[in-house]
């Protein structure tokens, strides 16, 4: 923390000068791992960093960023900066020619760091710094489109026989939940549960039982998801000889690079990572909740429609007139089932563009 000799200057904090020290202060007030971010909004809470990714992501550009300041615009104390050092930095890194996706991720961080930055002033007893613009400067209609990582059947297929048998556990784990990768190879079997004949990937808010969700799903968040039907027997083989506080798949750097080898052996030129297994169990969920409701082919042409406002930048309705409302309605349901499964939360149009387009 500070020193007992720090002072107001500027309506900034003076004390450490170490600009690392700044940020790594700031950005601590709003750790938020393993607290769900839809249930602080819901009680009208603040939000902040959510996941350990999310850490390392808002700390690395924070600091590229007062390194900058440091070396062109002579800032010692990031509670100097101004909203000339964002536009200029932002502008910086679109002349470098990052993407548009990229820049929106920077501002994100930034953003972060600012209110990290806010919290340590309001708790020190002193006024906020307002050195970041009300609005993004990138606008979401400007990110590239979202594109289509799923797999075909064959290629899941092609790669999992190049593929010794622990990590086929754990691409069979991931396309039958959805998992992200470091969830399967963290998975055990207490985390498998049946109810009414239909296996479910459970992971559970209660910390101390086998199947917590801490430490296992992103920002420790409860979760539970059907299998996929066509894969219930390659998970009951897996249970098969598992104690219930067993792992289920070798760990997450030895599958990884068992993954890289099958691909290659496979030749399987549109890989783009084990998540792309996600991205595959999510269409397929949504076909089978839409075909559930006898909605499938007007069902796809609504979130079509969605998506396309969502790439322009207006509201995801806009252009869905009232006779078609209670469709509409009845897509966004089958949407948000989706989510929940895969711990999303509901509503989230950046990701039904990404993994549902």
């Amino acid at each position: 923390m500070y020193r007992s000799s720090r002072r107001i200057s500027g309506g900034g904090i003076v004390g450490k000068r170490n600009v690392k020290n700044q940020v790594d202060q700031a950005l601590k007030k709003i750790y938020k791992i393993g607290e769900s971010k839809k249930q602080l909004r819901d009680n009208h809470q603040e939000t902040g960093i959510h996941s350990t990714t999310q850490v390392k992501h808002a700390y690395s550009v924070s600091m590229q960023f007062v390194q900058w300041a440091k070396g062109q615009k002579g800032i010692k104390d990031i509670y100097r900066l101004k909203r000339a050092h964002y536009r200029e930095y932002l502008t910086h890194k679109a002349n470098q020619g990052v993407s548009k996706g990229h820049l929106m991720n920077i501002e994100t961080s930034l953003r972060l760091l600012s209110k990290g930055m806010n919290q340590f002033s309001k708790d020190q007893g002193f006024k906020e710094r307002d050195w970041v613009p009300k609005q993004r400067l990138i606008h979401s209609s400007e990110r590239s489109k979202g594109q289509d990582r799923s797999y075909t059947r064959d290629e899941v297929q092609k790669i999992r026989e190049n593929l010794p048998e622990g990590s086929q556990n754990a691409l069979d784990l991931q396309n039958a939940f959805g998992l992200r990768l470091r969830e399967a190879a963290n998975l055990k079997a207490a985390h498998i549960e049946e109810k009414h004949g239909k296996l479910y990937f459970v992971a559970s808010e209660d910390r101390g039982s086998l199947n917590s969700a801490k430490g296992l799903t992103k920002a420790s968040k409860a979760r539970e998801t059907p299998c996929l039907s066509r894969y219930e027997g390659k998970v009951r083989s897996i249970l098969a000889e598992k104690e219930q506080h067993q792992f289920l798949a070798p760990k997450y750097n030895t599958v990884k690079s068992a993954y890289n080898r099958a691909v290659e052996k496979a030749k399987v030129t549109n890989y783009t990572g084990s998540h792309g297994f996600r991205h595959s169990f999510a269409r397929e969920r949504l076909e089978a909740s839409l075909k559930e409701r006898g909605i499938y082919r007007e069902g796809k042409d609504i979130i079509n429609r969605m998506v396309e406002n969502y790439d322009q930048g207006v509201r995801k309705d806009a252009g869905i007139p009232h006779s078609e409302r209670k469709l509409y309605m009845e897509v966004n349901q089958c949407v948000d089932i989706v989510h929940q499964e895969l711990g999303h939360g509901k509503g989230r149009m950046d990701l039904v563009a990404i993994y549902m387009r």
